[in-house]
């Protein structure tokens, strides 16, 4: 059989040849329409963190932000981001500088010009795979949180050269979920995000603090986590039923905008019960200080109830399981047994169990033994520590790779 032979067309190759020629033109007459003083200043910036999402995200990227604040000198950063209304968002929250890149052209145009020698990414948007052609930098994930939720692991951290995590748990979290995956680059940090002195939510001198504080129902329901639905105004009435106790309600933001009935309506009630003092409502604000200030924690599994336990290990821990499946929650998630599980067998004597609990913690041992699972043994305030040399160690390494490699070619 004949193979056949590809022809060169002259006229194709000439409008390639313009096309090209015009985009550069294009760039020299109309410049990139990201703020001239922050692409200036990127150009001594080591570190960009990249996040292409919409504002309803921004509370992945607003978790890092105390840490960008605090980079070392050699370690200066940048943010930048796709969309003008995050951008706008973001310039109200922090100085950090933002580069807002328009377009795939203008992103690519940044790349080109910047010196960047890591690029980081927080959460696993398919959007981050725009700067992954980048080759100069090398690439680290460190996603938004840490907790047992299934999107905390995803095949798409092979694409990165390094991913950042909290400690073993999160180790056996990918080893479990994901094939093939190289543990050499499976990174423990601790959690950067919590080590930096908030301020704790106010105590009250005569009352203890029960704070619920649920995740939201997720984009399907294996990502659905939440309690909301199923047990919030019962977790609800429970807490107020407590003597010498106040009750906090801090939901995870996208609850705020939830389409789904039940989560609503429980809401709603929740807010209604809550109305008089020295109870608390509090949509805003950075929930670490509210967990700092709470004695008990009542949540979900989320990056929320990993905070507490990494905080507060001495805190206990009343965490939901909206499918009933004991077994199946603590393979899921190991600070399971180190807590007082909700489910529906459980649900109607969640007033019962505060009490006892109030009288007498009796898993504080476990969540001890179950806190350095989950965070290596690196203690609150020793995470950014860790981080930030973790990040310089993977550029020095990174920088010896493409010098190798630029070796190997030039013998070639």
């Amino acid at each position: 059989m004949a193979v056949r032979q590809r022809t060169r067309n002259p006229i194709s190759r000439l409008f390639r040849v313009l096309w090209r020629k015009a985009r550069t033109l294009k760039r020299l007459v109309f410049p990139p329409t990201y703020d001239p003083f922050t692409a200036e200043s990127a150009a001594g910036a080591q570190v960009a963190y990249f996040f292409a999402d919409s504002p309803s995200r921004i509370y992945q990227i607003a978790q890092w932000l105390p840490v960008i604040e605090k980079s070392p000198e050699n370690l200066s950063a940048v943010i930048i981001t796709r969309s003008a209304a995050t951008t706008e968002e973001l310039r109200k929250l922090t100085n950090v500088p933002i580069i807002h890149a328009q377009t795939f052209d203008l992103l690519m145009s940044l790349l080109e010009l910047s010196k960047f020698k890591a690029i980081i990414y927080v959460n696993n948007s398919y959007q981050n795979f725009q700067t992954l052609s980048y080759q100069q930098a090398v690439h680290i994930h460190v996603n938004h949180g840490e907790s047992d939720k299934i999107s905390m692991v995803s095949n798409q951290a092979k694409a990165y050269d390094r991913v950042f995590v909290a400690g073993p748990a999160a180790k056996d979290r990918y080893l479990r979920a994901v094939a093939w995956i190289d543990q050499n680059k499976l990174i423990t940090v601790g959690r950067p995000q919590l080590d930096l002195g908030q301020t704790p939510f106010p105590v009250h001198p005569k009352l203890k603090t029960i704070t619920y504080a649920p995740t939201w129902e997720g984009e399907d329901e294996a990502n659905n986590y939440t309690s909301m639905d199923l047990y919030g105004k019962k977790i609800i009435d429970a807490a107020l039923s407590q003597s010498n106790c106040r009750t906090v309600y801090k939901p995870h933001p996208r609850i705020l905008s939830s389409k789904d009935p039940e989560v609503v309506a429980a809401h709603k009630y929740i807010i209604s019960k809550l109305s008089k003092a020295p109870n608390q409502i509090l949509l805003e604000g950075d929930v670490i200080e509210v967990l700092l200030g709470t004695d008990i924690l009542i949540s979900d599994i989320s990056s929320v109830t990993l905070d507490y336990l990494y905080l507060k290990p001495e805190g206990a821990i009343f965490l939901s399981d909206r499918r009933t499946d004991l077994a199946s929650l603590e393979s899921e998630s190991p600070v399971a047994a180190a807590a007082t599980i909700i489910d529906r067998n459980s649900i109607a004597k969640i007033s019962t169990q505060l009490e006892k609990t109030l009288e007498k913690d009796d898993l504080a041992t476990k969540r001890a033994e179950v806190c350095r699972y989950y965070f290596g043994g690196i203690a609150a305030g020793e995470s950014s520590k860790t981080y930030f040399a973790e990040i310089l160690k993977s550029i020095n390494e990174h920088e010896v790779a493409v010098n190798e490699l630029t070796r190997t070619r030039r013998s070639i």
